[in-house]
């Protein structure tokens, strides 16, 4: 990422390389801030933490880490980069505890000097106001040659990057740029548990690359000028002349294990070698170490580490291996000797760089995928999230918006549409969720098909609409999130019914024709032909009520299906009946939802009758029948049984006692058939013949049925997801009993 400061992705650590390996829980204790994120110090760039808590705010809380975690180490070994910029008012050799003793007597006094300090480091940073100091008789490179060669062989790389930092704002442009330190180690990326190849420690500063100068130079066949600034003119060149000196041995290791995307494993290398495991890797140590010195000590090696920092600086915290090839013409062409394209070898050698996949990654990979997964799915899990957010986001990481679309596509199944960006979840029912999200009102069942696009059958999205509670159906054909509210269509009848217990039991048919006509897609005709049929009853000269089946209030309501004809109703081996449903995060978080009124009707419920009142293992809840049956908040017995999102879960109630069973979500590679047994509450393994016999059975059908007539009797009572997996498993061979 190209940035007006410098170093814009520095985080804490990189000024206080201690803090990579002190305790975390006393870390936690003096920096946490409920602001931040977790560890924020690690990975969240100084810049946005200023943002959020202010420079004085940050300075104070590292004085305060400072003097309770470190007080009898030097200063300038906490904190290495005080050792080059000379801060006035800080005597060298001085510990934090002499610090904070010389500023006064008091723990504030000692506080504020610290933090004094530690801020002037964040001025000279992120370039406010400091002027730059002219040497007198020694240049800068000399200062850098000196801290150079004080560092110790086994300083940490953090060290050295706070070293190339500094350098860096002394020497370079405001706008070039930033130098970083030459990679550590190569990570052994075979299956063998190899150790990470450790390379010796530079003992001398790199020295300056002018790509000015490199550009005006003759270029070798048909290179083009440096397409970013600071790159070098040549790098091919210089690198082949490197591995020039080295032997076959080396060269095989090179190529095909240290700078490839399949690396060899050690034992080949060592039988065609005659060499052991071990010994291969003490040649691939060599091999690098090589490459090491090379970077470090020679001059064609100090203008590829120059190279390789400009290449790390366009990258910034995430770039693909596929940018790399595409920064410079010879990046697209193979190390003849080694069989593998540069750009391989430089997207392997960026300094700080992880390789995951096709991604380079700067820091700790994981971390940084886990917290921007949490961040885009809270922006974007329920509302698909502006693009100009999302970059605004994205760049609080580090991650420019070029690559941020395919970035968030390779952290969990997010998209760009239609300039926005939104969770394309795993299942069918979350993309069809995101669609009506993205268009922000309701859409016909074929609209949101097209909208999908994945070639899944428009009959399985009914379904899966159908029996997830999310979707709201607002008209004949026309379906909305219910998160949105609005009034929900429940077909011509139960309209009718709904409209009389609103007017108190008794309306008028031409109002009932009206107000339904008026709100849905249905004709006043259809209406007035369904009031006529049966369930209503006349009361006067145009006006009906719902027909009692009884003279008495307390009779048994009789649904129009009965619990056998009732979709996702299974009975049992001891002759209960079950409703199964599928969890979502409303069931979770405690939402009512409805239930089918012939099961409903099954376990003593009634439209306008007094709820049902029910306990269970964890409280109680109640079923009301207004306009539907409802369940009420069930969440009390989720927690207690476990289930979670995607989870079927069966409710039974037996004596006015609430009963669930959970039924994981199923593995993957489940076959149809047994697929299509599961969804009844039947967990054994089934062939398509068995598959018949079971759910026919669990449906409440005469054992002996034959797969057409079962079929048949699915879509009758609504089951079209069992009806679908059943269909595929019998293939057209329907099974003779």
């Amino acid at each position: 990422m190209t940035s007006s400061a410098p170093y814009a992705s520095t985080s804490l650590a990189d000024l206080l390389p201690a803090l990579r390996y002190a305790d975390p829980h006393l870390l936690a204790a003096r920096l946490e801030d409920v602001r931040l994120p977790l560890g924020w110090w690690h990975a969240t760039p100084l810049m946005e933490t200023e943002r959020v808590i202010g420079a004085e705010a940050l300075s104070h809380q590292v004085a305060q880490a400072l003097r309770s975690l470190w007080p009898h180490v030097e200063l300038g070994d906490v904190i290495p980069v005080l050792r080059l910029l000379g801060t006035p008012g800080v005597e060298p050799g001085k510990t934090v505890a002499q610090v904070a003793r010389e500023a006064g007597p008091g723990v504030v006094d000692g506080d504020r000097v610290l933090a004094e300090v530690f801020g002037s480091i964040l001025d000279r940073l992120h370039q406010r106001g400091v002027p730059r100091e002219e040497s007198e008789g020694t240049c800068v490179r000399d200062a850098v040659a000196v801290i150079a060669r004080w560092l110790p062989a086994d300083a940490p790389a953090e060290v050295r990057a706070a070293l190339a930092v500094l350098r860096g704002l002394e020497e370079q442009p405001a706008d070039g740029p930033s130098p970083v330190p030459v990679p550590e180690s190569v990570e052994d990326q075979t299956g063998d548990q190899s150790e990470a190849v450790e390379l010796p420690a530079p003992r001398e500063a790199f020295e300056d690359h002018d790509s000015t100068e490199d550009a005006e130079e003759p270029h070798v066949g048909d290179a083009s000028p440096p397409p970013v600034p600071g790159l070098m003119a040549e790098p091919l060149a210089a690198f082949v002349r490197l591995v020039t000196d080295w032997d076959e041995r080396g060269l095989v290791i090179a190529g095909q294990r240290t700078f490839t995307d399949e690396p060899m494993k050690l034992q080949y290398l060592g039988e065609r070698f005659s060499v052991s495991r071990e010994r291969v890797r003490q040649l691939e140590r060599t091999v690098m170490g090589s490459v090491r010195r090379w970077l470090s000590a020679d001059e064609d090696g100090r203008a590829f580490a120059g190279h390789l920092a400009a290449v790390a600086e366009r990258l910034g915290t995430v770039g693909q291996v596929a940018e790399v090839h595409a920064l410079h013409p010879d990046h697209a062409r193979p190390v003849e000797a080694m069989g593998v394209p540069l750009g391989d070898i430089v997207a392997r050698l960026l300094p700080g760089g992880t390789l995951v996949g096709s991604w380079i990654v700067q820091g700790d990979a994981a971390a940084l995928r886990a917290v921007m997964q949490e961040e885009l799915l809270a922006a974007c899990g329920d509302t698909p999230l502006a693009w100009d957010e999302a970059v605004a986001l994205g760049l609080r990481y580090g991650v420019r918006g070029e690559v941020l679309a395919d970035w968030a596509a390779d952290l969990g199944r997010f998209q760009v549409r239609d300039g926005r960006l939104l969770y394309w979840g795993r299942s069918l029912n979350d993309r069809a969720a995101a669609v009506l999200a993205l268009h922000g009102k309701p859409m016909s069942m074929e609209d949101i098909h097209a909208q999908l696009a994945d070639g899944t059958a428009i009959n399985s999205m009914r379904n899966q609409i159908w029996t997830d509670e999310r979707f709201l159906r607002v008209d004949r054909n026309l379906y909305g999130l219910r998160a949105w509210g609005g009034e929900e269509y429940l077909g011509i009848r139960e309209m009718i019914a709904r409209e009389i217990a609103n007017a108190g039991g008794e309306a008028e048919v031409n109002a009932i024709a009206e107000a339904i006509s008026s709100r849905f897609d249905v004709s006043a005709a259809s209406v007035r032909t369904n009031l006529a049929g049966p369930g209503f009853a006349r009361t006067r000269r145009g006006w009906v009520r719902v027909a009692d089946e009884t003279s008495e209030q307390d009779a048994p309501y009789v649904p129009r299906n009965d619990v056998a004809g009732t979709r996702r109703c299974f009975v049992g081996a001891d002759g209960r009946w079950w409703y199964r449903a599928e969890m979502t995060a409303d069931h979770l978080r405690g939402s009512g939802f409805p239930v089918p009124a012939g099961w409903a009707a099954h376990v003593g419920a009634a439209p306008q009758r007094e709820p049902v009142q029910l306990r269970h293992e964890a409280g109680e809840t109640s079923l009301t029948w207004r306009a539907q049956p409802t369940f009420g908040s069930v969440k009390p017995l989720l927690e207690h049984i476990g289930a979670s999102v995607g989870d079927q879960v069966f409710f039974n109630v037996t004596d006015g006692h609430l009963n669930a069973l959970r039924l994981p979500a199923p593995p993957d590679g489940l076959s149809p058939e047994t697929g299509a047994a599961r969804l009844t509450g039947w967990t054994a393994a089934v062939n398509p013949a068995e598959a018949v016999e079971v759910i026919a059975r669990r449906i409440g059908m005469d054992p002996g049925q034959e797969g057409p007539a079962l079929l048949e009797r699915l879509a009758e009572r609504g089951d079209k997801d069992i009806a679908e997996l059943l269909e595929r498993a019998l293939s057209g061979a329907v099974p003779a009993f």
